[in-house]
């Protein structure tokens, strides 16, 4: 007995083909932004007011006060995401190890019931680097030059920043995170404020995806014919 072919012509095959390549070349992308919230990893929920509380900043820079910077840009910055009552906390570090010291951080404030305290240790350095640039010269009639070599001055920021958030009641933290980051400019004579600021900026961006959830925007591509 003769066993079907099932299989199907070369000819409407390679039609079935053509048309279904045909179909996907009509497909093209359309690149949009989205707003992706982000889930934070501290339950805000039920807290009514964060202090932010003086740093410990090592080592100290020169003609710039990074400390009170610190607790007046985050007091600032919170505003429009925490919705209770944001205030200040005065305290003297003794060391870098005063971050655990529990006891003393439940009694910074007066009613501690409901309340977190945001404070941290910073590190912020600036050196001057040397690169050494090599500048093209086109060739001439008998040959390319070797290329001329010049040393360039720039100057970098760096940035280290440990985040504490404390339960005022117990002094105990309820969310501890350390951010690096760091810049290169070329102006040997850019302030230490801006380079300050800017790298806060990008701590920033991370720190409060991580407390409040904040939405940042993201590049998706849709098919659309």
């Amino acid at each position: 007995m003769r066993k079907r072919n099932n299989r199907l012509p070369a000819g409407p095959l390679a039609a079935v083909l053509l048309l279904s390549a045909a179909a996907c070349s009509t497909l093209s992308t359309v690149q949009v932004k989205i707003d992706v919230p982000a889930v934070p990893a501290v339950k805000l929920a039920g807290v009514r007011e964060i202090a932010v509380a003086d740093f410990f900043v090592d080592p100290a820079v020169r003609d710039f006060a990074a400390g009170p910077a610190l607790v007046d840009y985050f007091q600032d910055e919170m505003k429009n995401d925490f919705k209770g009552r944001l205030s200040t906390a005065a305290v003297v570090w003794p060391d870098a190890a005063f971050a655990g010291n529990a006891e003393a951080w439940k009694r910074l404030l007066t009613e501690p019931r409901d309340k977190l305290i945001l404070t941290g240790r910073a590190r912020f350095e600036q050196d001057v680097r040397k690169a050494l640039l090599a500048k093209d010269r086109r060739a001439i009639d008998d040959g390319p030059f070797a290329p001329e070599k010049a040393w360039s001055e720039r100057k970098s920021f760096e940035l280290k920043l440990e985040i504490f958030l404390l339960r005022a009641e117990t002094g105990e933290p309820v969310f501890q995170k350390e951010f690096q980051e760091a810049i290169i400019v070329e102006n040997r004579k850019q302030p230490a404020e801006f380079a300050f600021y800017e790298l806060l900026q990008r701590v920033r961006q991370k720190l409060f995806r991580l407390l409040f959830g904040s939405v940042r925007a993201q590049e998706r591509y849709l098919l659309s014919r």
